[in-house]
């Protein structure tokens, strides 16, 4: 079973020619570790990994898995457009000692309920990483529905999901229908306090990334039941993420990255970076939560 709290998922800084900046993965791996993460998503949406290399891919999880040195669970995004694609993803880890991978449905094609439940469990059969659903709709177009999520639960070989959809969480648990050791790791970042408080205490986010001082102070008070704490750092991290809205989330997120001394590039490759008004913003912003 993981632990309560938080599981952030990991930028990727990249250089320009699209490798992997091992010492500012490393110090942002430390960081969130040093701020009392309990897991650590490699490659997922923030991670940027539908833009990663082929070839570059498998060396990302590499120094993931080096700089972690297992000291908290860790899953790697494989996320693609086919059964087949995503194991060729997975292949290419070769026996990497991770805790399992993240797949979202595929996102180049609308699917129907059967054709999500008939592409993880086909995933299931094959991978020998457990699978954790990430449930994405707004990128894939395909939620995952109850009906999906129930019988997807009973398969062995799928130990959990991220999503934001809390309405069906509450009823999935509600209806107690939840497989002992299935893990629900819920992504809402705007109502992570509401979460906590009704029995939903793990969460994953990529701002935790970018917050590693109120992320540290957040799930501090949640260990506490100290729910206005909890609230009210919740509150400053929601601030920064605003920020990041006002202009281009990922290239807004590669800037603050840098500002916390994390260099590298975290944005795909066409996105540019932020200028002018937009980088004052982020930094004031950062500095008024205390995060710089």
């Amino acid at each position: 079973m993981m632990n309560n709290g938080f599981y952030p998922a990991l930028g990727t800084p990249l250089d320009a020619e699209g490798n992997i900046n091992k010492d500012s993965y490393t110090k942002q791996i430390n960081a969130m570790i040093g701020s009392g993460a309990s897991g650590l998503l490699c490659m997922g949406s923030m991670g940027n990994m539908s833009s990663i290399k082929d070839d570059r891919y498998s060396n990302v999880a590499e120094v993931c898995v080096e700089a972690n040195a297992g000291r908290l669970p860790l899953m790697v995004g494989v996320m693609d457009n086919s059964v087949a694609r995503v194991m060729d993803r997975i292949y290419s880890l070769g026996d990497l000692v991770i805790d399992g991978v993240v797949a979202t449905t595929p996102f180049y094609y609308k699917s129907t309920d059967q054709q999500i439940v008939n592409f993880f469990t086909m995933l299931a059969a094959e991978s020998y990483y457990p699978i954790y659903i990430y449930d994405l709709s707004v990128v894939t177009q395909s939620p995952i529905t109850e009906n999906v999520l129930l019988t997807l639960m009973g398969d062995e070989n799928i130990a959990g999901i991220k999503t934001a959809n809390y309405d069906m969480l509450q009823k999935v648990i509600s209806d107690g229908n939840v497989p002992e050791g299935f893990e629900i790791l819920f992504s809402g970042l705007d109502i992570f306090d509401k979460a906590q408080q009704e029995g939903i205490t793990k969460n994953l986010d990529g701002m935790f990334t970018a917050t590693p001082a109120n992320s540290k102070l957040m799930y501090d008070c949640a260990g506490k039941k100290d729910y206005k704490g909890v609230s009210e750092h919740l509150a400053k991290i929601v601030k920064l993420r605003n920020e990041f809205v006002k202009s281009s989330v990922f290239t807004a997120y590669s800037y603050a990255m840098n500002l916390l001394g994390m260099p590298g590039l975290y944005q795909p490759d066409y996105h540019g970076r932020v200028e002018g008004d937009a980088m004052e913003g982020i930094k004031n912003c950062m500095e008024e939560i205390g995060e710089l």
